[in-house]
């Protein structure tokens, strides 16, 4: 399917021929009455009410827009903007819906999508370059755009333009680690502070019976996301991607150290430390081994892994799931890998090149980036989500003592990926006690390394990234799962020439360049 829709997409394009930036250009202005309209009060976009079609499916199907979110009705009452939906609600991968959308060559007034895709496609024609529009049109967009940092050079395609408006996240932990500190109670352990500490720790879980059925069926170690055993890299003060040293880009795979990483995970793993079935267990690896009670310690995101202590409290006698501290690793840092990024998701909201009234569509999701806009897609609708007291949003009850309060809300058309500045304090309301603890925690003492600040790449450039990137990584995870598992014997010399052979040196003076010329700006 997702060849027939390249194939079909290359016939729109021929048929859309030269002339795609001419119409998007012409657009711009082509409805006259939509840039003097007289007398719109409020956030209204228009003095009648109108119709723009939307394509939003992601989640694989989990999250399609739905026509009657109450979030989406306010801000039509709002704005006079109605949105109607036309992605496939029976489709359940987001990808194909999306390529068969572009292939189709109907492409709808507004588009999610990732900003891979929006980019790509945009610089191909489908999607209008919004710079002018902005500049015109979106004062409060534009405002985000000048004041906060690294997000034009994020949305920034190699061309030069913006053709998408993001979806920009809140707060800065998102993962964190967790250990059963029943366990380390029964055994008469202490929360491990080294990552030699956090070795014996495990490895009492695994022989000492914490969970006290007479059986070694304790899993020391466990994780959700396999890919996410790259984490424990840094133990070993290694990282698993690129990061930051200073003003110098690395790729952490193509340091010695972590081949030292790799050797300890492998000895973890034989040592039955690590969950056996760790790359195969999938998604539901923490329901079913703590629901268990076998899972001892994992590193994984705040909100959802505290949240099992209410979940289990009256499932396993004493259950109790603790964040702590990353453990000090060889080098004697604290460091946590992973760092929320206001960019992080790469998604947001592209208008279609053949949309009636560019402007009225621009001006629509400026709307979202005003406080009111902000407030209802974080919240939802005042008096059914929310209520304010003394100026702030309170969830009702209802909200908060659902199982799942990011869901519940998604049934509102709240907190749904589409082009907003996320609020954490709608987070910090619904959150266990113990993510709250954790959070603060890490913020408060900066564990985080340093990210990689957005980039802008030309198109030359980006087009090798891409090319490099996907060999990079599918090499790196398919020699960690066998060197972990003992299925090929750890030789990092032979494994290091062969990120040299992918072109790992390019890879990362490519991003090194883009670095330097953001630092001269």
């Amino acid at each position: 399917m997702k060849k027939i829709a390249l194939i079909l997409f290359s016939i729109f394009l021929l048929i859309m021929g030269g002339c795609s930036n001419n119409s998007a250009s012409s657009n711009v202005g082509a409805n006259k009455n939509s840039e003097s309209e007289k007398g719109l009060t409020g956030v209204q976009v228009s003095k009648e009410p109108i119709d723009l079609k939307i394509h939003l499916h992601h989640f694989d199907g989990q999250v399609i827009f739905n026509d009657d979110w109450p979030t989406f009705k306010k801000a039509a009452e709002l704005t006079n903007v109605n949105l109607k939906g036309v992605a496939p609600k029976t489709s359940t991968d987001s990808q194909e819906a999306f390529n068969l959308m572009i292939a189709s060559g109907e492409i709808p007034d507004l588009v999610h999508g990732t900003k891979a895709d929006l980019t790509k496609y945009g610089k191909e024609g489908a999607f209008l370059p919004l710079d002018e529009l902005i500049e015109k049109h979106a004062p409060n967009i534009k405002k985000y755009l000048e004041e906060m940092e690294g997000l034009e050079e994020f949305a920034t395609a190699s061309d030069g333009n913006l053709y998408f408006v993001p979806f920009i996240a809140d707060g800065k932990a998102q993962k964190g680690w967790f250990v059963r500190q029943d366990w380390l109670d029964k055994l008469g352990l202490k929360i491990p502070q080294t990552s030699e500490e956090t070795y014996e720790v495990l490895k009492a879980f695994k022989e000492k019976d914490p969970n006290g059925n007479g059986k070694q069926d304790e899993i020391p170690y466990f994780s959700r996301i396999p890919e996410s055993l790259g984490d424990l890299t840094i133990l070993w003060g290694a990282r698993n991607d690129l990061y930051l040293d200073g003003d110098k880009v690395q790729f952490g795979p193509y340091e010695e150290k972590y081949g030292t990483a790799l050797s300890g995970l492998a000895k973890w793993y034989e040592e039955k430390l690590i969950d056996p079935e760790i790359f195969t267990r999938g998604a539901k690896a923490r329901d079913i081994l703590l629901g268990n009670n076998q899972g001892g310690m994992t590193h994984d995101w705040f909100g959802s892994t505290a949240g099992y202590n209410n979940l289990l409290k009256d499932q396993v006698e004493g259950f109790k799931f603790e964040t702590f501290a990353p453990p000090q690793n060889t080098e004697g840092e604290k460091v946590e890998p992973t760092v929320r990024d206001p960019y992080g998701d790469k998604a947001g909201i592209a208008i279609g090149y053949s949309t009636e009234d560019p402007v009225k569509a621009i001006k629509y999701l400026d709307f979202f980036y005003t406080e009111e806009g902000r407030r209802l897609m974080n919240y939802g609708v005042e008096g059914e989500t929310y209520d304010l007291v003394d100026g702030k949003p309170v969830f009702k009850e209802e909200i908060l003592s659902s199982p799942d309060v990011p869901t519940t809300l998604h049934e509102y058309g709240a907190q749904t990926l589409f082009s907003y500045h996320q609020d954490f304090e709608y987070e910090k309301q619904w959150l266990n006690p113990i993510a709250l603890k954790g959070i603060e925690e890490y913020t408060a003492n900066n564990y985080f390394a340093e990210p990689l600040p957005p980039l802008t790449f030309t198109e030359e450039e980006e087009k090798k990234i891409i090319e490099i990137a996907a060999d990079l990584k599918t090499y790196r995870d398919e020699m960690m799962q066998k060197w972990v598992m003992g299925a090929e014997e750890i030789d990092y010399e032979k494994f290091k020439n062969q990120l040299k052979n992918l072109g790992v040196e390019e890879y990362i003076e490519l991003h090194q360049k883009a670095y330097n010329r953001s630092m001269e700006k």
